[in-house]
């Protein structure tokens, strides 16, 4: 089944992709076109959606940032972070990334594509959602000086994620918004990251993986 994933999905990461439907579901409460200044001006960074084998199921692995004065305290995000002089390219900053924070081999990343890019008004931040793949269960060494929790969601529940859940939330400034969301183990997930995996649910939508 890894293989066939993997097949299928980057053949689909080739074609146009479902970003723009994707992101209108999971953020009613926010626009998702901007223009060419926004995007320009923002700060760019890389995270990862990394598929890896665990009992024989497929898991994407996705973290929850530590509490901490910002704009994104306690977020459940994918790893990943802001580009550095020293990345060679997007790819190496979400690797490298990922590499810091929970531990994974750099090199064991099969990168295969990427989804839409998701631009976040509040931090100024475009991400780049980057595509990888590891053949092996990997030996996850959390950061914790960034990461409260590694979250381990199976592939399965995404696919068979029919309709999300509106949630309230509570921002940075304290402001409370109903939000289409996530929910998976208790654990509510919002804003870029749902925003990112419903794309990821769009294109499971069509696979054949029996």
């Amino acid at each position: 089944m890894m293989l066939t994933l993997k097949k299928q999905l980057r053949l689909k990461l080739q074609n146009e992709l479902p970003g723009k439907v994707a992101h209108i579901e999971v953020a009613p409460y926010r626009k998702v076109d901007f223009t060419e200044v926004d995007i320009l001006n923002a700060k760019k960074s890389g995270v990862l959606i990394l598929f890896y084998l665990k009992n024989n199921e497929i898991y994407l692995a996705l973290t929850q940032r530590c509490q901490y004065d910002g704009k994104h305290s306690g977020q459940i995000s994918f790893p990943g972070g802001k580009v550095e002089e020293t990345d060679k390219d997007i790819y190496h900053t979400a690797l490298r990334e990922t590499n810091e924070e929970i531990g994974v081999i750099m090199q064991d990343i099969e990168v295969i594509g990427q989804l839409t890019n998701v631009f976040i008004p509040v931090s100024n931040f475009l991400v780049f959602p980057i595509v990888g793949f590891i053949n092996y269960l990997p030996q996850f060494n959390i950061d914790n000086n960034e990461v409260e929790e590694l979250i381990e969601l199976k592939l399965t529940d995404l696919i068979n994620t029919r309709e999300l859940v509106q949630n309230e939330v509570k921002l940075a400034n304290n402001t409370k918004l109903k939000v289409p969301s996530f929910v998976f183990n208790g654990k509510i997930i919002w804003g870029a990251t749902a925003l990112i995996l419903n794309e990821l649910r769009h294109l499971l939508f069509e696979l054949e993986l029996n």
